[in-house]
């Protein structure tokens, strides 16, 4: 995905936030009812909302035997208008586990109405419904989340209770609800019944075409990441499965299965476990997505495992018999809170991060989209003076989001795949190469000891063996035939397995035995050249063995110096002698050992540069930044 200006597309998505906000300020519907409280049913009913029409209450009791006038009268004292548009909100379960409503239903028409009084069971685990009838408060039904399709009232997961209006006697409705996890709220809606079942119908079709959707993506993902193998993918596909299982969960559909009663898994429990999972696999899909960005965040992947553990201990948690579970439950509750804030900060600020340091933009973007729609209601909220409550809406359109994710995760898949295919093909490449300039360099090595080597023996023997015999000049043959042997020694010595700056040290005590020259070793990078790619540090470690042999071999210095060097940009590398210097542009044309410096640097993405002049020669090797930092080791 391109790039854009950070700068336009905030002040763009901020400018769209507020307005709408202001329309959906201006366009909803008033705070309070009129009237006080109550809905009047016209011939025309289909459906309507009842949050803004109701009073409630966040404690209350019933007291048996209460005559209704009385229990009236009370209800009218302890009730307070609700102001909430979108939904009735106690706060936190752990605060405020039982909740009242009330309201007054008259039939202003001519006939019957069968109507429907209904709620979603995500945020309420428990429905009690009273009416008021023949100058007392009747119970009618009592739905959980764990009640039966056959025990139901109609077949769906909602809380739903069927109400018949007789024209012109109103009728007070009495509803006491429970939550036991999270947040405790609904949204109270009244229907037709002829409505309220083709709203159902079609609730169903969405609901399934959501959680297929999200495990076939899932699913797909995870063979993928399986296969290629790809890790993004892999945790892209975990978290998907976990979206799937958590939809179903908000959807009801995993409360009726049967739970282990040994443990405190139960209908009620296992959102809150599958919550915990669903937040640490988007923690391991956002470091595999932005892991490019944050290599060099020691403390990132300390604080995610630690997050991840805290929340699976939670879970774990849950193994323990019920009796435990009163023990654990508000901490384990108010953890299960904190992580959505936790996920939603850490997105927001690390997406942020990898689009500055690396241009990665498909986080981000997912993260404005995710949380638009919250953002704007909870405005809304703040304006109309409602409480604010964290996530309190889900998302009004989960297939589009999920589709968007789908897409921005296959297109980087994508990217990642052919970014690996090029590598591996300049890999291999590059082991050609270097296979080449081994057989070359081994090629050389046998030239040198014939040439070199084998022809100084070969005149130290003729003087030894000659009549007129000069006992100084075998001498100096044969220790110029141990210097030789010694430079090509060296050159055969890898040292592949240690560190770039051991065998540079290594290196140059070996020459500091032998050499007329003392070489001097400064490393100032406190060791982050050893962070280099091990082709890098086997290219540079050859590079300065040439460097050091052709300094004892045709410097005529005193003294050499060989130092690291780094900053934010790069690592620099510097050779520098005191010697007699060299004509370069003889050297490159004739010098086979400056020939392979250069391939060696060419194939290591690593810039060299000579600057010989006649008080010395210096040398310089630098490799960006960018280049040895995306090596560095998890």
């Amino acid at each position: 995905m391109p790039k854009f200006s950070l700068t336009l597309g905030l002040s763009l998505y901020g400018i769209g936030l507020v307005v709408l906000t202001l329309l959906d300020v201006f366009s909803a519907s008033p705070l309070i009812n009129p009237n006080g409280f109550g809905y009047r049913l016209t011939d025309t009913f289909r459906e309507t909302s009842l949050n803004n029409r109701v009073s409630f209450a966040l404690a209350f009791h019933l007291i048996p035997g209460e005559s209704l006038p009385r229990l009236t009268g009370r209800i009218r004292q302890s009730f307070t208008p609700n102001r909430n548009v979108h939904a009735i909100s106690y706060g936190h379960s752990s605060v405020v586990p039982e909740g009242w409503v009330y309201l007054r239903l008259e039939n202003s028409s001519n006939t019957s109405k069968e109507v429907v009084l209904s709620m979603p069971q995500h945020r309420c685990s428990r429905a009690t419904l009273f009416l008021e009838r023949n100058n007392r408060l009747d119970s009618i039904a009592t739905l959980l989340n764990d009640t039966p399709l056959a025990d139901r009232f109609f077949l769906s997961y909602r809380h739903a209770f069927p109400l018949t209006l007789v024209p012109g006697q109103p009728v007070g409705v009495l509803l006491r609800t429970n939550a036991y996890v999270g947040f405790h709220e609904f949204d109270l809606k009244l229907s037709s019944r002829r409505v309220f079942l083709e709203d159902t119908l079609g609730d169903i079709v969405r609901e399934w075409l959501v959680m297929i959707f999200c495990l076939i993506i899932g699913i797909i993902s995870l063979i993928i990441g399986f296969t290629t193998p790809s890790q993004l993918m892999s945790t892209f596909g975990f978290m998907m499965v976990m979206i799937t299982l958590q939809v179903a969960f908000f959807y009801g559909y995993l409360g009726p299965l049967p739970y282990p009663k040994w443990t405190s898994f139960s209908s009620i429990t296992i959102g809150t476990n599958i919550k915990l999972l669903l937040d640490s696999a988007v923690q391991l899909f956002v470091y595999q997505a932005i892991k490019p960005a944050i290599r060099e965040i020691r403390w990132y992947k300390p604080v995610m495992r630690t997050l991840i553990g805290i929340w699976l201990a939670c879970i774990l948690l849950h193994m323990l018999p019920p009796q435990f579970y009163p023990l654990f439950n508000v901490p384990v509750n108010r953890i299960m809170t904190s992580a959505s804030l936790i996920n939603l900060i850490w997105i927001g600020y690390f997406s942020l991060v990898a689009y500055r340091r690396a241009g990665i933009v498909y986080i981000g973007l997912f993260f404005l989209m995710l949380i638009g729609d919250v953002v704007v209601k909870q405005l809304s909220e703040l304006i109309q003076g409602n409480q604010l409550l964290l996530l309190k809406y889900p998302a009004q359109h989960p297939l589009l989001l999920i589709a968007m994710l789908t897409y921005l995760i296959a297109s980087q898949f994508r990217r990642e795949l052919v970014t690996k295919q090029r590598l591996q093909k300049q890999v291999s490449t590059t082991q050609q190469n270097m296979d080449t300039l081994r057989r070359e360099e081994i090629e050389r090595i046998g030239r040198d000891l014939h040439d070199q080597v084998g022809n100084t023996l070969a005149s130290a023997l003729g003087y030894i063996t000659g009549k007129q015999t000069d006992s100084d000049k075998p001498r100096e043959l044969i220790r110029h035939a141990i210097t030789e042997l010694r430079f090509l020694s060296h050159n055969l010595v890898k040292d592949d397995a240690r560190p770039l700056t051991e065998k540079v040290d290594t290196l140059v005590n070996r020459f500091n035995d032998f050499s007329p020259v003392q070489f001097v070793f400064q490393d100032y990078t406190e060791k982050k050249a050893n962070c280099l790619p091990q082709l890098q540090q086997q290219s540079v470690y050859s590079i300065l063995q040439e460097l050091l042999t052709n300094t004892v071999r045709h410097s005529g210095a005193s003294v050499a110096y060989v130092q690291f060097f780094c900053d934010e940009q790069t690592i620099d590398i510097s050779v520098e002698d005191d010697g007699v210097g060299f004509d370069l542009a003889t050297a490159q044309n004739t010098g086979i050992g400056l020939q392979n410096m250069y391939k060696r640097a060419e194939l290591a993405q690593i810039n060299l540069r000579f600057d010989p002049v006649t008080s010395g020669t210096s040398v310089f090797l630098g490799i960006p930044r960018d280049v040895y930092a995306t090596n560095i080791h998890d």
